[in-house]
């Protein structure tokens, strides 16, 4: 049995793991850094079948070149569709390369599977666990040749007010691949960020300012909404971009949220966006706004930026994490939105915040994760310190690695 680290080492995006069990040749996610453009190694020879984690594009984003049998949940499967077919109509419009089409997405050979659920492929065994990370999500278990091995995906242990947190409930494991986004970081309390959402939010909305909220599609919209709506916002709520879709795949699975009812009255509560004369509405009185894309890199977010940037009594609240040299990156860095493609620079004069909504484990959960289950061999990814982390488990007794991409190695 032996491992190739195809992608998401040493680096945090596009997650890819090719396990070879003897008989079986199976990936483990197939992702690539939207941003950047940059795809994993490319898999030689047959793949007996793709598993997903969780829809994520630094996950999902070229599963569509696969040709094998993709297995991940209902809710993955239905949000990684919808973020897929987007990046196909988002680079067209960026003149990327195609990477794949449509009928690619559409063609995907889908094996929906559900938490608790054990499958075999060929003669591996694989059991399905919940993440914790966005509706849907998972880490598989497998089980071939004597052997068992877990791959975490994105994960989070805390409950959220969308989710209940990781259902790991793991023993004698002889290989672990974690990631270690936030090894080095820890999160603040949600309810202590929720409640500074509250108040960003009321300050704003007092000043007759439209509080604009970018945000991801996948779960983190839906997150918003709730966390609004239990506060008791008296003002108007507007919701756009995909995040409408995105959080009407969630509400089709009521057994993968925390309060179903509470996310169902929170959509109930908002008015949804659909053209360009809705968003003129949305900004004649004060209201929140939740839009995509998360960090200014697309969307409707784009349209309400450009008309309230030089409002000082508006506000702009990041709720995730920004990558370098993205449009959000660039405008917290420097108080610019900037798009090189249009030649539009513009000083943002708004109430520009930062909230860690992450749905990722912090370092102490990370810890905790690893310490519970023990396992034989950790292999560090999807982080930016993975060797530093690496040598810390070591520390601490772990078999501990953090190779890099291209890496192979015998289990």
């Amino acid at each position: 049995m032996k491992f190739q680290c195809l992608g998401g080492f040493q680096e945090v995006g596009r997650n890819a793991v090719l396990l070879e069990t003897g008989s079986e040749r199976l990936l483990l996610d197939y992702g690539m850094k939207v941003e950047e453009q940059e795809i994993p190694i490319q898999p030689k020879g047959f793949i007996d079948a793709t598993l997903l984690t969780h829809p994520h594009l630094d996950h999902s984003g070229m599963v569509p070149t696969l040709k094998a049998p993709l297995y991940s949940t209902a809710a993955a499967l239905d949000q990684a569709r919808l973020l897929l077919l987007d990046a196909i109509k988002v680079g067209k419009i960026k003149g990327q390369p195609e990477r794949f089409k449509t009928e690619d997405v559409e063609r995907l050979k889908e094996n929906r599977v559900t938490y608790g659920q054990q499958f075999e492929i060929g003669r591996a065994l694989v059991d399905v666990f919940d993440s914790g990370h966005v509706p849907g999500s998972a880490g598989f278990l497998l089980d071939a040749h004597g052997k068992t091995i877990f791959y975490s995906g994105d994960f989070r242990l805390s409950r959220t007010r969308l989710l209940n947190g990781a259902r790991f409930n793991l023993k004698n494991i002889d290989l672990l691949f974690t990631e270690t986004t936030y090894a080095f970081k820890e999160h603040s309390p949600r309810e202590d960020v929720e409640k500074k959402l509250i108040e960003l939010v009321k300050e704003t909305l007092e000043r007759n300012g439209t509080a604009l909220i970018p945000t991801f599609a996948v779960g983190r919209a839906a997150e918003l909404l709730m966390v609004l709506d239990s506060y008791g916002i008296k003002y108007p709520i507007f919701l756009d971009g995909m995040a409408k879709q995105a959080t009407e795949i969630s509400l089709r699975y009521p057994e993968l949220l925390r309060d179903h009812k509470a996310l169902q009255k929170a959509v109930e509560e908002v008015v949804p966006l659909y053209s360009n004369a809705d968003r003129e509405m949305a900004l004649k009185k004060p209201s929140v706004i939740i839009t995509t894309s998360g960090m200014l890199s697309g969307g409707p977010v784009i349209h309400f930026l450009k008309k309230i940037y030089g409002d000082p009594n508006s506000s702009l609240i990041f709720t995730g994490f920004q990558v370098p040299d993205t449009p959000g990156r660039v405008l917290m860095d420097t108080g610019h939105y900037i798009d090189e493609e249009s030649k539009i620079d513009l000083e943002v004069k708004m109430n520009v915040k930062y909230l860690d909504f992450s749905a990722h484990a912090g370092r102490t959960e990370l810890l905790e994760f690893i310490n519970g289950i023990s396992p034989q061999k950790v292999v560090c990814m999807h982080g930016d310190r993975t060797k530093d982390f690496a040598e810390e488990l070591k520390g601490k007794g772990f078999d501990a690695i953090a190779p890099g991409n291209g890496d192979e190695f015998e289990i």
